[in-house]
């Protein structure tokens, strides 16, 4: 198998925003999303942040935003989405992209990658074996209004 991850195209969106909705419908996310909200998130993303489509053997398996202006800009990239579609779950192609995004902003200079995952999601194991662990400093917080 051959995963590439690279800058989304602009004709690639609409599978990407089919892949957002439909990963996230799921537990343990089970948002509630039309396709109309799903392109729109993708759409902002591909103006806002650095939005990468994920390929294997060719076809698209999911997609990986990052702000590289979020908090510090140029010191902090962070993990604004991450999907991967279902018929791709298990091959071990996120950690493929996760360490390829670590190479590319430690390269432009970055000194972070900060995330924020589900607690007790099937991802949350993968992301300490890639060296994503929760953070020293820093703490999500929380307001239901």
């Amino acid at each position: 198998m051959a995963t590439e991850l690279r800058i989304a195209a602009p004709n690639e969106l609409e599978k990407i925003a089919q892949i957002y909705m439909d990963r996230f419908s799921k537990p343990p996310y089970n948002e509630d999303w039309p396709i109309e909200k799903a392109k729109k998130k993708i759409q902002s993303y591909s103006k806002n942040c650095d939005l990468y489509t994920i390929r294997e053997d060719g076809e698209i398996a999911g997609f990986i935003a990052i702000n590289p202006n979020f908090m510090c800009p140029g010191e902090v990239a962070f993990g604004e989405e991450l999907a991967i579609a279902e018929k791709f779950e298990g091959k071990y192609i996120t950690p493929f992209v996760l360490n390829r995004i670590f190479e590319i902003y430690r390269t432009r200079g970055f000194k972070r990658f900060i995330g924020i995952a589900k607690r007790n999601s099937k991802p949350s194991k993968l992301y300490e074996r890639v060296g994503l662990l929760p953070s020293e400093e820093d703490v999500l917080v929380e307001k239901k209004l």
